[in-house]
């Protein structure tokens, strides 16, 4: 597997997408050829010595795109063919279980809040299209109102806008207006917060500059006393009206009296 090339490794839910992904890889490495069997293992010697070599490539394009869990299935596969044909196997059943499973999925399918929601529509329609290829089909507003209501309780004013329309959107329209959705509030989020930390930064010079006017007016303020000279008594630091000495004399003045 090319390191430029990141697919997601086929797990128990994902061999569909897995199977197309992995697929184009192989095209692209020129070993698709060896994995769907059109590519024959050679009579001669020499011949089939390199066709060896291309398969256990093809091999190990398979094997590097699998995950650990998965790998038990692949006990005694000697070729590509081998590793591709027992995944088939496993995960493409259309048993009634296989039916079972897929469905049971789809009813009971529901999206947490702060879930992934694009990664949560993508599977909805993954098992939707799973479901086709086993011929069963389901119609277009059963996978609408199924879709509306696996997504969270914050899209509940969203979901009843749908509703109150005269005819459900079909479900490819439906998942794009969801995802648009979801991109709104986003970036409207992201709005609210930005004027938020905007709101915070504005606010904060001016209670510097408030605090830093209370510090130069303090100085003048404690200093505004020794600027007076009594006429009274010739001390600094108070007015003649606040002169002790004229109380005094003016206290002895009504004694006399």
């Amino acid at each position: 597997m090319s390191s430029a090339i990141k697919i997601d490794q086929l797990n128990e839910s994902n061999y569909e997408t897995w199977k197309i992904q992995v697929e184009a890889v192989l095209i692209k490495n020129d070993a698709w050829g060896y994995v769907n069997g059109s590519i024959k293992k050679p009579a001669e010697v020499a011949e089939a010595a390199k066709w060896e070599i291309g398969d256990s490539k093809a091999k190990s394009d398979l094997i590097l795109s699998i995950t650990p869990s998965e790998l038990r299935h692949l006990r005694g596969c000697k070729t590509s063919r081998d590793v591709w044909l027992k995944l088939q196997n496993i995960h493409a059943s259309k048993g009634p279980a296989k039916k079972a499973t897929l469905l049971k999925e789809l009813l009971l399918r529901k999206l947490d809040e702060g879930g992934d929601l694009r990664e949560h529509v993508m599977r909805f329609f993954d098992v939707v299209s799973q479901l086709a290829d086993m011929d069963i089909e389901m119609h277009d507003d059963l996978i609408s109102i199924m879709l509306l209501y696996s997504l969270p309780s914050s899209f509940d004013n969203f979901r009843c806008a749908i509703e109150s329309r005269d005819a459900l959107p079909k479900p490819d329209a439906l998942k794009i207006k969801i995802l648009e959705e979801e991109h709104s509030r986003n970036v409207k989020e992201s709005v609210d917060k930005a004027l938020l930390v905007k709101g915070k930064r504005s606010s904060k010079p001016k209670k510097q500059i408030e605090h830093r006017q209370h510090a130069y007016d303090a100085p003048e303020q404690a200093n505004s006393k020794i600027k007076y000279k009594c006429f009274k008594c010739h001390q600094h630091g108070h007015k003649a009206s606040e002169c002790t000495q004229k109380m005094k004399v003016q206290r002895n003045d009504s004694a006399k009296c």
